[in-house]
């Protein structure tokens, strides 16, 4: 049969519309413990999977990671290099080693990368010894190099630098490979620590408190933080072993209006990036207040809908003891490229993980855990109202294509609060569109545990039924609703714990949702038992107790034995 001449003209011009997927050797780009991977090998599509191999360098044995994923899109924006890109994290690896990984195009061709992960053991050109006090901003401008290594700025034992509401910030490091340690902050208009346009900066075992400033019609500054940055080039940033607590001013809650009308919270942060290119490590630090000093996000950035945000790309944000916010724990929204959210412990915020677009992804959240949840400091019930473990979704569909990974998250149940009906005050949400308006593309979660108040709580809220999202191996004892398809395998049920000897709850064997997850190459390798248990915590595993990570609360269905 002859096709007509219109239809021929019409598929001619389709074609020449098309780009062409230009091959591209696979890269990788390391963090201490993970690898992002980036590839565009001849001929890949969304048909046809990259399998992901790894081992240490002289290892005999491959270790199987997670497929990469196909972004299909084709992006604009100065993200044109990322369309049709395969992507994709390898977790749980080893500090400044080397290892090997095997990409594998089905029915194609297969590539070996050598590579290796960042040391943190970090080389150190000279020592600069900070003084006991100072009654202006310290400026840093000289730092180090990738060859020569940083430059530290070592505090004084037992020195602290009170700016007493003097000085707008109390550092500003305006130069790269450069380490602060052992600083005691307190007292900055604003900020505690500011970065320039800098690249390799380490700030760790400091103390900051009592930032952030207030207009005089008693509406608090935005993203006043303990560290600060607007820097367009930040990049490779650690933030670790560092306490962030008491800001000076205080957010509103989403029940207080604003001076100028609105309801949403705006007040101080514990760690804000506006700009940057990624490729930071934030672990191990407690961020924490108390309800007359709340934060805002207590980790966050502004464009939120865009190909940018925070963190952008190729970031760890692990191991962390995170609370007293009143809208997001931890704000995970924009480009989130390779970006893992894994380890933290979340308390006393309205919702614990906002990852409300993953423009481009793969964004990973797992084994994070969330306790108490609450909208507001008052004792109505509407006061007491709890909120989200993970925030989905937006309106402007270019923003929420990115892949979503949720693995081995826990909602717990807390006590109740004093003199309220609930009877715990946990989530009241699991993983959450946040209005019918809203959406996102390629989620996939398993072995997760939603835990909520009540029944009528929603576990899963995806208010499109989107088709291509994949919900499955999650257990919970609320409401659900996805696409036909999806939750074949999940648990409708309540969990059952027992208190392990370092104050973690792990699931009754025997249980539901004891030894009834899913496997996910190199995400839960280590399990005990026939399967992996659901939930951030495996029953009779060898996980040691996160080093920041409180004994967990009393829990409704706690067994005695």
């Amino acid at each position: 049969m002859k096709l007509p001449r219109t239809l021929l003209t019409g598929a001619l011009l389709l074609l020449q519309s098309l780009p062409l997927l230009q091959a591209e050797a696979p890269r990788a780009v390391a963090t201490f413990q993970s690898l992002g991977l980036y590839w565009k090998p001849d001929g890949g599509s969304v048909d046809r999977e990259v399998r992901v191999h790894y081992r240490k360098a002289g290892a005999e044995n491959w270790r199987e990671a997670m497929p990469l994923w196909f972004d299909d899109m084709q992006h604009d924006g100065g993200m044109e290099a990322h369309s049709r890109e395969y992507r994709g994290s390898i977790v749980q690896l080893d500090a400044g080693s080397d290892y090997e990984v095997k990409l594998k195009l089905q029915d194609g061709e297969e590539r070996i990368l050598q590579t290796r992960t960042r040391s943190d053991k970090f080389k150190i050109a000279r020592t600069v010894s900070l003084p006991a006090s100072t009654d202006e901003i310290f400026t840093i401008t000289e730092g180090g190099s990738e060859s020569e290594g940083y430059v530290l700025y070592e505090a004084a034992p037992d020195a602290v630098w009170d700016a007493d509401n003097q000085l707008d910030h109390q550092v500003k490091v305006d130069a790269s490979y450069v380490i602060l340690r052992g600083l005691h902050l307190k007292g900055a208009i604003q900020h505690g620590i500011v970065l320039g346009d800098v690249t390799d900066v380490v700030i760790e075992h400091c103390e900051v408190s009592g930032w952030g400033r207030t207009r005089e019609n008693g509406e608090a500054v935005c993203y006043n933080a303990a560290v600060f940055s607007q820097g367009e080039n930040l990049e490779r940033i650690t933030i670790q072993y560092n306490d962030f607590h008491h800001p000076r001013s205080d957010s509103n809650s989403w029940k207080q209006r604003r001076p100028n009308g609105s309801f949403h919270p705006e007040g101080p942060a514990g760690i804000a990036f506006f700009e940057g290119q990624g490729g930071h490590v934030i672990r191990f630090n407690r961020i924490y207040s108390d309800m007359e000093h709340m934060f805002y996000d207590v980790l966050g950035g502004r464009k939120n809908f865009s190909y940018s945000g925070f963190p952008v790309k190729d970031t760890d944000i692990h191991d962390n003891f995170i609370s007293h916010s009143w809208d997001d724990g931890l704000e995970i929204e924009g480009a989130d490229m390779n970006v893992r959210i894994y380890n933290n412990y979340i308390d006393m915020t309205y919702g614990a993980i906002g990852a409300a677009t993953a423009s481009l992804g793969p964004l990973y959240i797992f084994r994070n855990v969330y306790a108490v949840s609450r909208k507001h400091e008052g004792t109505d019930p509407n006061s007491y109202r709890g909120h989200y473990l993970v925030k989905i979704g937006n309106e402007n569909l270019k923003w929420t294509h990115g892949r979503i990974y949720i693995f081995h998250n826990t909602s717990l149940q807390p006590p109740p609060f004093e003199g309220f009906s609930d009877k715990s005050s946990g989530a009241q949400a699991g993983i959450a569109f946040t209005s019918k308006k809203k959406t996102q593309r390629n989620i996939v979660s398993r072995n997760n545990l939603i835990h909520l108040r009540k029944p009528s709580d929603w576990a899963i809220r995806d208010t499109q039924l989107t088709p291509n999202n994949d919900y499955d191996y999650d257990m919970h004892d609320g409401k659900a609703m996805y696409a036909e398809g999806n939750g074949r395998n999940n648990i409708q049920a309540s969990p059952v714990y027992r208190r392990r000897n370092d104050g973690l709850l792990e699931l009754v064997p025997g249980s539901p949702g004891h030894d009834a997850g899913q496997r996910l190459p190199n995400f839960n390798d280590d399990f005990a038992g026939k399967a992996p248990d659901m939930g951030a915590v495996e029953t009779a595993g060898s996980t040691a107790k996160p080093e920041l990570w409180p004994e967990f609360p009393k829990a409704l269905n706690e067994s005695e034995k």
